[in-house]
Parts: C-alpha cells; structure tokens; sequence
C-alpha cells in the first residue's frame, strides 16, 4: 500500500524531476556493460519489480535482510539477495550500479552518512542515487507540527503519540535512526569534498494534494498502529495502554475530522561523470518513460 501510494504522490518510482537523469542512466550502453539497478532495504520488492518491467533491459536487484514474499513470480530480470547494508556494499563492484534506490530504511541503518558514501562508490560516473523518507512528524491543517502528546492538550492527535512515542523508542535503540533529517546536508557536503555530484536536488519535500495518494496513504495509515504495537509494548507501556491507543488511533485516521499531514524527504543526485564516460547508443527521446 505504501509503495501505490508514493507512486500517486511522486508520479513514478522516483520524484518527477528526476525522471531525465534516471533514463539517461538506464540508457542501452556502449560499452556491451548491462543496466544495473539496487535498491537498499528493498522490504516487499514491490520498487524493484516495477523498476524491472520499465526498463526490461536492465537488471534490478533488492537487498534486505529477509527475501520479499511474491504472490506472483517476480520479472525474470530482477534478483533478490539476502544482506545486511550494514556491513557496508563492498560485495558489489565499485561503479557498477547505474541507479541506487533508498527508501524508508533509515531506522535500520546504524551510519545513515556512511551507507550515503558505499551508495555512490557502487554508482557508475553518471549514475543516480535517489532516497525518500518521511520525516516521522504529522502536522495539523495548518502544516504545522504537532507537539500535544496528552488528550487533554489542545491539538492532539491519537496518530501522533503512536508514531512519536514508536520513533522515539527506536531511537533508543538506534541513534541513527532519525539520520534522514541530515540527508539532504549530508549529500551536499559530500558532493563538496571527495564524492562530486554532477547535479543534485536536496531537501524536496513531498506533500501534494492528489486524491488518489490521500486515500492510499489514508488506508496505510489507519493500520499503523497495529503494525508497531510491538514497538510499543517493548518499550514498556502496558498492553491495555496501547491497545486503546490503536484503537483512538485508527478511528481517527479513518473518521479524518480533523486534517493531518505526513511529509516525504526526496533527494537525487547524479554522480560526476568523466568526459570519457559512456554515453547512450539511444536519445533521450526514444528511452521509456516513467510509469
């Protein structure tokens, strides 16, 4: 459901200005060389399986801790490998992705900055590294955040003391996991010193008004807190304590009386290319375009 519903909100599998850079990295090669594509935490594999039936030519590989389960068999030009991005990306040649795709992973990750770096040395010259987050902070209609964490506090929502008391407690587990509010800074310094980036966008946030994102995002919310019941309960709150959370939480998701917001953090950058680097046997024009 997250996955349909970012592509509502993003127009794609990847923000829409991003789109050029993209084809023009998944462009056949000159070099014989194939199309490589990685996503990092690839959860379901739904990215990657959709990323595989656009560019047909390409290969598409997710990484995560668990393999996905398919419903379906997947395209046969993805593969699925079982790692952790922990330990760094030194089992993939340097240069040899075309697109490095990051979403969502952050609290998994103890060194958001350093997995940033192994990101662009597997990247070819020319090579793309796009990452989405959502920033973990819901807003009222007037956008802005909401720090009432008691019922009796005016502006409270049962979505927000899920959500925050949940990152909060992953949080003590891992420090790092609040390190996607420094992505944006992190790839412009790096693109400052020995990680040069050919072009890079940073810090685009992601709050548009389409419909159909509403109601996916709507329905992939109003189960949230089920899904982190086991957060909270292991952070100590008693189970009948939670239980009622979830309980508020999902009708007030689902009622929607009151407006709330959740933004997503996209950022892209290019890697510097040489002026030897390949270049596309295909124009621009003629690649496909984003679904």
């Amino acid at each position: 459901m997250c996955h349909e519903m970012l592509k509502a909100a993003l127009g794609g599998l990847y923000i829409h200005q991003a789109a050029p850079a993209v084809r023009r990295a998944l462009a056949f090669r000159k070099d014989g060389d194939p199309n490589l594509i990685l996503d990092i935490g690839t959860g379901s594999g739904c990215w990657v399986i959709d990323m595989a039936k656009q560019y047909p030519h390409a290969e598409a590989i997710g990484m995560d801790l668990a393999p996905p389960n398919f419903a379906s068999p997947p395209p046969p030009n993805t593969r699925f490998e079982c790692d952790d991005a922990n330990h760094g990306l030194t089992q993939y040649f340097p240069e040899s992705f075309d697109v490095v795709h990051c979403r969502c992973i952050t609290i998994g990750i103890a060194n958001y900055h350093d997995l940033l770096k192994h990101a662009y040395n597997v990247l070819r010259p020319g090579g793309v590294l796009l990452t989405v987050d959502c920033d973990m902070l819901v807003y009222n209609e007037n956008q802005e955040p909401i720090l009432a964490m008691s019922e009796d506090k005016p502006g409270f929502s049962w979505l927000n003391l899920v959500v925050s008391t949940s990152i909060q407690a992953v949080v003590n587990r891992n420090p790092g996991a609040k390190d996607y509010l420094h992505t944006s800074r992190w790839i412009k310094e790096m693109g400052e010193n020995d990680y040069p980036w050919e072009e890079y966008v940073q810090g685009d946030r992601v709050n548009r008004g389409e419909f159909i994102a509403a109601q996916l995002m709507q329905e992939d919310f109003s189960n949230v807190g089920a899904t982190l019941r086991p957060v909270l309960l292991a952070c100590g709150n008693p189970e009948e304590t939670v239980d009622l959370w979830i309980r508020e939480q999902e009708a007030e998701v689902r009622g929607m009386k009151a407006k709330l917001y959740l933004k997503w953090i996209c950022n892209w950058a290019v890697k510097k290319r040489s002026p030897a680097s390949p270049t596309s046997e295909k124009p621009e024009s003629e690649l496909p375009s984003q679904a």
